[in-house]
C-alpha cells in the first residue's frame, strides 16, 4: 500500500510539473496562432528555439508621416549558434543550453544602424544593419 501512494505521488507530481513547464515551439514553426495566444493572455510563456542552420525570414515596416513601404520583400538570416529565447508575461530571456536563461540585456549586445548606400552616385538605398553579439 505504501508503496502504490508514494507511486501516485510521484507521478501526479511529475505531470504537475510538466503541465507547469512552458511550450517550446522552433522558430521555423512559429505561426500566428501561437503569437496570438501570447499577445491575448491565453498562453503566458513560450519558448522559442533556433537551431544553427535555420533560416528565417526577416521584413522591414515602416509606419507614420513620413515614411511607408511600396514593396515588402522578405531577407533571410541564418541562425549561426543555437539559442532559445523564453517569453513569460511579456518578459524575455536568453540561453544557449535550453535549461539556464538569463535577462536579454545581461546575455547579448549589440545594435541598429541606418546608412545611405550609393554607386558613386546619389544616394540609391538606405541600410539597415542589425549587430547582435554575446556578451
Amino acid at each position: 500500500m505504501f508503496n502504490k501512494i508514494n507511486h501516485l505521488i510521484i507521478v501526479t507530481g511529475l505531470c504537475l510539473s510538466a503541465a507547469a513547464q512552458a511550450k517550446t515551439i522552433r522558430a521555423t514553426d512559429i505561426n500566428a496562432e501561437a503569437l496570438a495566444q501570447l499577445a491575448t493572455g491565453e498562453a503566458t510563456e513560450l519558448i522559442i528555439e533556433f537551431i544553427k542552420g535555420d533560416e528565417l525570414p526577416v521584413t522591414f515596416s515602416s509606419t507614420g508621416d513620413l515614411f511607408e513601404i511600396t514593396q515588402q520583400e522578405a531577407s533571410y538570416i541564418t541562425i549561426k549558434k543555437d539559442f532559445w529565447i523564453k517569453i513569460n508575461k511579456g518578459h524575455y530571456t536568453f540561453s544557449l543550453n535550453g535549461s539556464s536563461y538569463k535577462p536579454i540585456t545581461e546575455a547579448l549586445t549589440g545594435s541598429f544602424k541606418a546608412s545611405l548606400g550609393s554607386n558613386n552616385g546619389p544616394a540609391n538605398a538606405i541600410n539597415l544593419l542589425l549587430e547582435a553579439y554575446l556578451k
